[in-house]
């Protein structure tokens, strides 16, 4: 049995760009162990790159899934970044900032640092996204709670995602690991918020697996609150807890009490899902096509019933006043004419 070698992470050439060596691994994608084991790094490579005079070192790691790569994208876009210019976005999402373009797309996440005198444009590198690995199946879907955020006020570069207690407090969360019950699987994101007035604060969004064990989540995470057995900045203000089917939305870290009701009561979560993909939960805009589909069909029949039952009263209508016009009866039943033969008299012989 002959075994291929899997295609290399990075290729030798994209676009302008040619690789004219290796570089250390960890000069510009470095995870904690820790933090790689629990989101599961697969494979990291280096290589810088040149074109036309000018110099780039491209890092990329791979993860096991679409999910891991986003978290660590979270964990290392930094706050002073900003998002890629429209048109020149690479990925999944993109973040820029003087000294570093971070990227990911698939289970792939990527950092370009610029190596030479001149700046990079950030619309050469387009074709190394394109040939990055493609996952397939689950590892492949896109987590669903950043879809899930309220957008008015939202600090986009704050959005931290973690699927572990490792990359969480990694990332600076503050609720205790005990509290968010790790051990029921659930996704953890968190965001900073902007008061539409005054103030900022923290917007905590917790998935797990069912909303039974969401509720119970949610009333252990407002006792805690109530006995202030959580950090002083996390206190800070009014915090509010809603929860949404499987998810329970905190809002904190310095909003009003009526700031943060609304901003928790704002994370909603529609239950539509299939479940004859592997996809899971990410397949639920396939569902509402499928059901928008499903309503037009019905329209299209009711219009067609409508539009037969008036064509039949416009012209049976029309018929029967032309009949009476005619001096006829309305009903054409009266026209008809039967022919008898009278063969119902008694036999003769005689001849005619």
């Amino acid at each position: 049995m002959v075994t291929m070698p899997p295609t290399p992470l990075l290729p030798e050439k994209f676009g302008p760009w040619v690789a004219d060596g290796s570089v250390a691994a960890a000069s510009t994608l470095s995870l904690a162990d820790d933090v790689a084991k629990e989101l599961i790094v697969q494979r990291s490579d280096s290589k810088r790159y040149t074109a036309q005079g000018n110099a780039a070192v491209v890092s990329a790691t791979e993860f096991a899934d679409a999910t891991g790569a986003y978290s660590a994208f979270t964990l290392m876009r930094t706050l002073d970044s900003h998002p890629c210019a429209s048109g020149n976005t690479l990925g999944v999402d993109c973040a820029a900032t003087p000294g570093r373009v971070l990227f990911w797309a698939g289970d792939t996440l990527v950092a370009i640092t610029p190596a030479g005198a001149l700046p990079i444009s950030v619309r050469s590198f387009t074709e190394l996204a394109d040939v990055l690995p493609k996952p397939v199946g689950a590892k492949g879907a896109h987590p669903l709670l950043p879809t899930r955020l309220p957008t008015d006020g939202l600090e986009a570069t704050s959005i931290r995602y973690a699927v572990g207690p490792v990359t969480y407090a990694a990332q600076g969360g503050q609720l205790p690991a005990s509290l968010i019950d790790f051990s029921k699987s659930p996704e953890i994101l968190t965001a900073r918020y902007r008061g539409s007035k005054s103030g900022s604060g923290v917007l905590t969004a917790v998935f797990y697996p069912t909303p039974t064990i969401a509720g119970e989540r949610m009333r252990a995470m407002q006792a805690a609150v109530q006995g202030k057995l959580l950090p002083a900045s996390f206190l800070a203000g009014d915090p509010q807890a809603a929860r949404s089917g499987p998810i329970v939305a905190l809002a904190s870290s310095g909003l009003s009490k009526k700031q943060a009701t609304k901003l928790a009561n704002a994370v909603h979560y529609d239950a539509a899902i299939t479940w004859n993909k592997p996809e899971g939960y990410m397949d639920q805009f396939k569902v509402t096509k499928a059901a928008s589909v499903m309503v037009q069909i019905m329209f299209f029949v009711f219009m067609m019933t409508a539009a037969a039952l008036i064509l039949g009263i416009f012209f049976g209508g029309g018929r029967a006043l032309l009949r009476k016009a005619r001096g006829k009866p309305v009903s054409s039943i009266d026209d008809l004419e039967i022919i008898s033969l009278d063969l119902r008299g008694r036999p003769t012989n005689r001849l005619q």
